[in-house]
């Protein structure tokens, strides 16, 4: 789902859905807070800016959409998918590029980097629980 966080970018790949989404989020927190939410609340929401263009994901738990703002509003409709399998791959691709990720969105602060990646392992930690549920 996500993968190559480097130089401030990084790549979003949903189906037939790809994204680019910037530093300018906190990519890996704010799409695990989405999850989280949505085991908490219901519903999930993460909006991700390409700087220029931007998207959203929705999460319920009947339908899953990718709401694309470029020239005009476009919907995609991934409700086929399974929650689960997409919490799977989110936590897989985190963990497999962990130091790429709590570096997305800091300077070159050790300890702001450190900080970060602790804050991402908990979130980890927080939605693996919930899926064992």
């Amino acid at each position: 789902m996500i993968s190559n966080p480097k130089h401030g970018w990084c790549n979003f790949k949903l189906g037939t859905f790809d994204g680019t989404p910037s530093y300018l989020t906190d990519v890996p927190i704010d799409i695990l807070a989405a999850f989280i939410d949505y085991h908490n609340k219901g519903c999930g929401v993460i909006w991700f800016d390409e700087e220029g263009t931007e998207f959203t994901l929705v999460i319920t738990p009947y339908s899953l959409f990718i709401i694309e703002e470029k020239e005009k509003p476009i919907l995609h409709d991934f409700s086929e998918m399974k929650i689960e399998d997409l919490e799977k791959e989110l936590i897989k691709d985190i963990e497999n590029d962990l130091y790429g990720w709590a570096n997305f969105i800091t300077d070159d602060d050790v300890e702001e980097i450190k900080q970060h990646e602790t804050e991402i392992r908990q979130r980890i930690a927080i939605l693996k629980k919930y899926m064992r549920q």
